[in-house]
């Protein structure tokens, strides 16, 4: 696989979201990932569904290769040393200290491997009051001010999405480029931390950088106030949005689609700051309007004037949408024993290396024999370490 990450080794220890997306989004751009998982039950994701390859869990890991090893063990111990030691990068996400108390944290990879890139990923963070503490998506989001951002104050509601968990996977694949890079120049390794609190708090900077100015604790209502941005319902109940932000040819575009063009002169409305000041008002005009109508054809006029607005939609609808199907969504991929499955691709394009689901992700243990065979583990050995329980 010729991918802008040839020939980068990394060792996954992880699972759940955030290590394994990290390692994932790597995977794609066709570094060779080892995942290590617990003998038997693997990555929790996976029994998330039937035959232990829940759809989550293959969400998740394409691109790798599976190795079961007890890492409790001191031969399970050995043989993941050996992997992270002719490793470029290891991902892991145990909780601060486990895998330091096993011998593999970041100071002992270094001794034997002084050019690692390795990246721990926690809930919190190797240090502060919340160290130990379990981390979870919704913690993450919670604690660190965007569930705040996401829900409204009297009706608090959880997200259908992991999106700490997401957004921390991508910040630690950052770092792990970051650090690769400059490996390249300087020919030195580095640790790289990251957190479902830290990462978060680093995605809701806009927010905070109008809290540090104004001294307002913003909620979810104060961006859809100060960009314009609008939810509505058809006669039918379907729901689609406008994002006006602040040219204003969107205003006027919006003015003549509704059959209000008068309101280009009205003061409550013809600026941004008594558009801002008058936002609910506006909604209570718009509504019955666009409830009188259908969304597809509300839709197209508002296209035709070129306001930014589209259909709220469904999983269902995504995947139906024309634009969506020119990016090859949803990747049909097989697996020898579990079948065909689709995924969705990579969010990015690169002209000459372009990241590709080259591999269905792995069932548990697939590549167990073939990595310890390239160890110089012998058929003999293979077999001591599973009657064991080291693999």
């Amino acid at each position: 696989m010729d991918g802008a990450l040839s020939g980068i080794k990394i060792v996954e220890a992880a699972s759940y979201v955030t290590g394994p997306f990290a390692s994932q989004l790597l995977a794609d751009m066709a570094a060779e990932v080892v995942k290590i998982e617990e003998p038997k039950r693997g990555d929790p994701f996976r029994g998330w569904g039937e035959r232990n390859y829940a759809a989550t869990f293959c969400s998740l890991n394409r691109n790798k290769k599976s190795v079961t090893l007890d890492l409790r063990i001191d031969e399970g111990r050995d043989i993941a040393l050996r992997l992270m030691g002719n490793a470029d990068v290891v991902i892991q996400n145990f909780r601060p200290g486990v895998m330091d108390k096993r011998g593999l944290g970041y100071d002992h990879i270094k001794k034997i491997n002084p050019k690692i890139v390795y990246c721990s990923i926690s809930g919190f963070g190797p240090k502060g009051p919340y160290r130990d503490m379990p981390g979870y998506d919704t913690v993450g989001q919670a604690r660190s001010g965007l569930l705040s951002l996401l829900t409204d104050p009297g009706k608090p509601q959880g997200m259908g999405i992991s999106f700490s968990d997401h957004l921390t996977g991508m910040y630690a694949c950052y770092g792990v480029l970051g650090a690769l890079v400059n490996r390249m120049v300087t020919g030195e390794g580095q640790h790289v931390e990251t957190s479902l609190l830290r990462a978060s708090v680093s995605f809701v900077s806009e927010n905070a950088a109008r809290y540090f100015e104004t001294g307002h604790v913003p909620r979810r209502k104060h961006r859809t106030t100060t960009a314009g941005v609008f939810a509505f319902e058809d006669q039918d109940g379907l729901a689609f949005v406008l994002h006006m932000s602040s040219p204003d040819k969107f205003w006027l575009g919006l003015f003549d689609v509704v059959g209000k063009p008068e309101w280009a002169h009205d003061a409550r409305f013809n600026n941004r700051k008594g558009r801002i000041e008058n936002y609910d008002a506006l909604v209570e005009q718009l509504q019955p309007i666009f409830r009188s109508g259908r969304r597809d054809e509300w839709l197209r006029r508002l296209f035709e004037k070129d306001v930014p607005a589209a259909p709220i939609n469904t999983l269902d609808e995504v995947f139906a949408d024309p634009q969506v199907r020119e990016y090859g969504f949803p990747v049909e991929v097989e697996h020898p024993k579990m079948g065909k499955m689709k995924l969705i691709g990579n969010a990015v394009d690169m002209s000459r290396t372009p990241p590709t689901i080259y591999q269905p992700p792995p069932v548990l243990g697939e590549h167990t024999e073939e990595i310890l065979n390239t160890l110089g583990y012998d058929a003999a050995s293979i077999s001591s370490l599973r009657s064991k329980g080291v693999i």
